[in-house]
Formats: C-alpha cells, structure tokens, sequence
C-alpha cells in the first residue's frame, strides 16, 4: 500500500477488520451467544436491518493513528447496499451495484480509484451483530447514553474458533461492543484487534435510520 496515503491506507483497515469486506462471516462451529444475549442480538439484527438506511461515521486508528470517515449508507435491498463516504483528507469510498471502490488521497499509476474485492457487506451496521452472536462470551454490559441516546451495551471477544470471519483472518480473537437504542438498533460499535494492518480499533456512530442515500456513480480510474 506504499503511496496510496493514509487515508486510504486507514479506510481499508477499517473495512477488512479485521477479516476483510466481503468476508464470509458466519459460525465457525462454535455455540455462540446463548440465553438473554442471543435473543438481544437477533431482535437488534431485525431492528437495524429494517431500518433500511442512516448516517454513519468512524474513527479508526492503526497504531494511534487516526482516520475519520462520514457519509451514509442504505442496506435496504439484501446483499446490495450502497453509497458514499468521505474518508481522511480527498479519500473516499463507494459502494453500489456490489461493488466496492476506494478513491486515493494520490494517484498511484495514473489511477485515483481502486476497486476492491467483495461487496462491503461489513460496513452495514447488522454485520457486527452477527459476528458477536458468535462470541460465546457475549453478555450484557450495562447501560450509557450515546449522545444523548440510552442504550444497552453488550460485548464479546470473538475468537478464531467461533467465526469464520476472524479465522479467515488469521487472527487469535476480536473484540466487540454495541450500544443498542430503545428500539434494538445498533447506535455504536467497537470492533478490536490485531489483525492484518497492526493494531486497529474501529468506532462507528449510526444515525438517522431511514435517511434518504443518493445511489452514487460507480467511479472512473483517474478522476
């Protein structure tokens, strides 16, 4: 990734925490949240699913460096989410038609664009849910307020041997955390571990759920 700026170097972490967008996911044989956490965390799926849309932003650091991305997403239609976000300084990052481009804070080779492999199916909010239903640890933390919201706070270390995902990954475990409203949508998350770019924490707001995306323009090579 030599050149392609920070920014874009810190998007891409953020998107392939720790396993990659695009990733598998899914049970890797183990039991996985049980009891009250389960049942929460199924509702929550639901919840956030059928919200269909919202406004989101992170700050991901990589050995304490610091990126922050904003923009909004919709995950309406199964398996296809779209839109844009702005990351860094001049990056960007564009989901449509299954597709997953990134634009570079510098050209490398001629090219502002990079397209990346798979859908960005775990930049959707339900898809931190679903790997923390595969924590066996996953369990009721307390409550906070998230920016003036109370939520219910649950956590899990999810290891290589409960999930797919964090296996494919090549790492021992991963840490998550989600704050969930009144309504079981996910408001906050907290995805960490030490994967494939270093030591990366991820932190993601979510916001008005049902906000109108405007479906972007699959991007060219060099604008």
């Amino acid at each position: 990734m030599r050149g392609w700026g920070r920014g874009a170097v810190a998007v891409l972490a953020a998107c392939v925490l720790l396993a990659g967008c695009g990733g598998s996911g899914g049970s890797g044989g183990g039991t996985g949240a049980s009891g009250e956490a389960a049942r929460a965390l199924r509702d929550a799926v639901r919840a956030t699913e059928g919200a269909g849309s919202a406004r989101t932003e992170s700050v991901s650091e990589i050995d304490g460096e610091r990126t922050r991305t904003e923009g909004a997403l919709d995950w309406s239609a199964k398996g296809r989410p779209y839109g844009r976000l702005r990351v860094g300084e001049g990056g960007e990052l564009v989901l449509r038609d299954g597709q997953l481009w990134v634009r570079l804070a510098r050209a490398v080779r001629g090219e502002r664009w990079v397209r990346q492999k798979g859908e960005g199916d775990d930049l959707v909010p339900a898809a931190s849910l679903r790997l923390l239903l595969d924590a066996a640890d996953a369990h009721r933390a307390g409550r906070a307020r998230v920016r003036g919201v109370v939520t219910t706070h649950w956590a899990g270390r999810v290891r290589a041997a409960e999930s797919a995902r964090v296996r494919e990954a090549g790492v021992a475990a991963q840490s998550v955390d989600v704050w969930l409203d009144g309504r079981g949508r996910l408001v906050k998350r907290v995805e960490s571990g030490r994967g494939k770019a270093g030591l990366v924490r991820v932190t993601t707001y979510w916001s008005g759920f049902g906000v109108g995306v405007e479906v972007p323009r699959v991007p060219g090579g060099r604008n």
